[in-house]
């Protein structure tokens, strides 16, 4: 070999050795920045609030980085600019001379031909390395678990954005103005609440995947159709109330009480639509013998609620534990008894059916 030709080989060796070194510092500026993006759009604030709560000082930069969104995203975007423009400049030129090397010493080609392949070969090797390693292997280990590596990312990101601050602000302030331009608001905090429809969604879905059990999916869907339930969709129609007139005895009472199968009975003054309350089995059972044959005495009524068919009935539910009284009559506008609701009834729409020791199933009542 020529010793000038040896001389400008071993500066080119040299020159690709540093350039293949830089060029992999960019590689993983670019991996990083990639998985910065990913990690802090999928992340879920829940998962991290805790452990900042706790002092975890990982954690507390992750949720600031949660909060400034357009921040965070503006810088990955230009860390990821600058670390693909660096490698494109630093990597190809490098990989190519190394390529045009080793092609080289195996093949006799024109020069013409020889940079061509090279060329080729040292771009391919490039885009490979950049596509794999720069993009979707840190996007898919940052998607698959976004608070870990936001945990770990979220600091030295935070170094970065304190050194490339103003450019970041700016870059900022033009994406808003180019969104605002589109009327659209920009959000710096990706939306955390659901409706009623998507939570239901997310419970089916979960269930689907064996996330949750059949009976945690029956129970989170009842209770997200919970709110949109009324006491007429709940209570025991008129015609299926079991009551007595204020004349009945004492021991009439009991023997239907036992018939039926439930704890209360309600109490009337000429029919269902004139109601004045409600006697409880254990209110009877500290009444002397001797009364047994006489008229339900006044003392042991107990009051209910009044509620309308559409009032809702978490409303209800509210009412019930507020007056401490478990049983509601409904009642329509005209002032019709429509039907009969009691606490019972109100947790049979969250949980399902709920029997106890007294529960016949032959009629229908509190």
């Amino acid at each position: 070999m020529i010793p000038g030709h040896a001389v400008l080989a071993s500066s080119a060796q040299g020159f690709s050795g540093w350039a293949l070194a830089a060029a992999a510092v960019l590689l993983l500026a670019n991996a990083f920045f990639v998985a910065v993006e990913f990690a802090v759009v999928a992340a879920r604030r829940t998962r991290i609030e805790p452990l900042a709560d706790q002092g975890d000082r990982r954690a507390r930069a992750a949720l600031r980085s949660l909060t400034d969104l357009n921040v965070q995203l503006a810088g990955a975007q230009l860390g990821i600019t600058m670390a693909s423009l660096g490698l494109g400049f630093v990597a190809e030129p490098a990989v190519g001379s190394l390529v045009e090397s080793a092609v080289g010493r195996f093949w006799d080609l024109p020069e013409t031909a020889l940079r061509t392949i090279s060329f080729v070969l040292a771009l391919t090797i490039v885009v490979y390395l950049h596509m794999v390693v720069g993009e979707m292997v840190p996007k898919n280990l940052a998607i698959a678990n976004p608070e870990r590596s936001l945990l770990r990312l979220a600091l030295p990101n935070r170094i970065y954005l304190f050194v490339f601050g103003p450019v970041v602000r700016v870059l900022t302030v033009l994406g808003n103005a180019g969104v605002r331009a589109l009327g659209i608001e920009p959000a710096d905090e990706l939306r955390s609440a659901h409706t009623t429809a998507e939570l239901a969604y997310m419970v089916e879905e979960s269930h689907e995947k064996g996330l949750i059990a059949a009976g945690e999916r029956k129970l989170l869907s009842s209770a997200l159709g919970f709110g949109a339930r009324t006491a007429g969709s709940a209570m025991v129609p008129r015609q299926e109330i079991v009551a007595v007139s204020r004349t009945a005895t004492v021991a009439a009472t009991e023997d239907l009480i036992r018939q039926s199968g439930h704890s209360r009975i309600l109490v009337t003054d000429d029919g269902i639509e004139h109601v004045l309350g409600f006697v409880h089995a254990k209110d009877l059972l500290g009444l002397p013998d001797d009364a047994k044959d006489l008229p339900l005495p006044s003392a042991v009524l107990r009051l209910m609620l009044s509620v309308s068919p559409e009032r809702p009935l978490a409303e209800v539910l509210v009412a019930m534990r507020t007056s401490r009284r478990h049983l509601a009559l409904v009642v329509d506008s005209t002032g019709t008894t429509a039907g009969l609701l009691s606490l019972e009834d109100i947790l049979e729409r969250l949980v399902g059916d709920i029997v106890d020791e007294y529960d016949r199933r032959t009629a229908a009542g509190p």
